[in-house]
């Protein structure tokens, strides 16, 4: 269970800081805490900081600053515990966030951070020896929630590799919702991915969810419209294999593939600013918006 979310004691007047003076890389990662909710050092390092020494530093600061709250997670292996952070109500003022988005408690943090270590298993899942950027988009379930009719993805992610391309619509599936819950969703994603090449992908902490999902999706009536576009993957193993992941197919008559054999369509999905990347980074530090035009087409 996560801790409870804290903010630092208020600091003297004097020693508050101006949103103008935090650097562009600071801004980028409230920014991005903003979008996502919550995130771990872990995931902001690799997200925005890259040194986790420099990511502790900086969160730190923001935190004492008044601009971050943070909560205690329970520790994942020997070595102690770490912290989960997000963009406090005085730094969603200073920084004029929209002040009614409501940031998530209990097992929903959980949901969010699952979301976020997914895309940050996916950028490390780029070949040291790619041309181009993996990840070349990355919309957070508030940017997702218009993006296709009457479905609403926890996220949506392009991909770029040498062969082709792939978008994946991410279900970050937490073991809660029931049979009915989850058909209901694959009727409305069969609908709305009908005339696209986009995968829908449940994300899941144990093969025996993925299977208890394949056998759900795999019962009447039979998903034509989602044939080859719905799979579901255990995040653990994609932490560890990358693109070699294991696919488990939703729907009848379709074999196990991997995520990298999602990258089959020929169409560029390219971005100027790919996820994870110092154009990225400034354009979010800086108040600019990415163009996904090519990225979701």
């Amino acid at each position: 269970m996560i801790g409870a979310f804290v903010a630092a004691p208020a600091p003297p007047s004097r020693a508050i800081v101006d949103p103008g003076l935090l650097t562009w890389r600071d801004h980028a990662a409230l920014r991005i805490l903003y979008r996502a909710d919550v995130a771990t050092t872990a995931q902001l390092t690799a997200l925005v900081y890259h040194r986790r020494q420099t990511a502790q530093e900086r969160l730190a600061a923001l935190y004492s600053a008044g601009y971050l709250e943070r909560a205690v997670l329970p520790p994942a292996t020997r070595g102690g515990a770490p912290f989960a952070f997000r963009v406090s109500p005085r730094g969603r003022r200073r920084l004029h966030f929209d002040p009614l988005t409501r940031s998530r408690a209990g097992t929903q943090l959980r949901h969010s951070l699952n979301g976020v270590e997914t895309v940050c298993a996916l950028l490390a899942a780029q070949p040291p020896d790619a041309a181009e950027p993996l990840v070349t988009a990355w919309l957070t379930e508030m940017m997702a929630h218009d993006v296709l009719p009457k479905t609403y993805p926890d996220a949506v992610v392009a991909l770029q590799g040498a062969t082709g391309s792939a978008v994946l619509c991410l279900e970050i599936d937490e073991s809660t919702e029931r049979g009915p819950v989850i058909r209901d969703k694959l009727a409305r994603y069969e609908t709305a991915l009908w005339s696209r090449t986009w995968d829908l992908v449940f994300v899941v902490g144990s093969p025996e969810r993925a299977s208890r999902l394949a056998a759900i999706g795999r019962s009447k009536p039979v998903r034509a419209g989602l044939a080859g576009k719905a799979w579901a993957l255990v995040l653990p193993d994609l932490r560890a294999r990358g693109l070699a992941t294991p696919l488990v197919a939703l729907n009848p008559g379709v074999g196990r593939t991997t995520v990298g054999g999602l990258l089959a369509d020929p169409a560029p999905r390219r971005c100027p600013t790919s996820v994870g990347s110092e154009a990225w980074l400034r354009l979010l530090g800086t108040g600019g918006a990415e163009d996904h035009a090519e990225a979701l087409r």
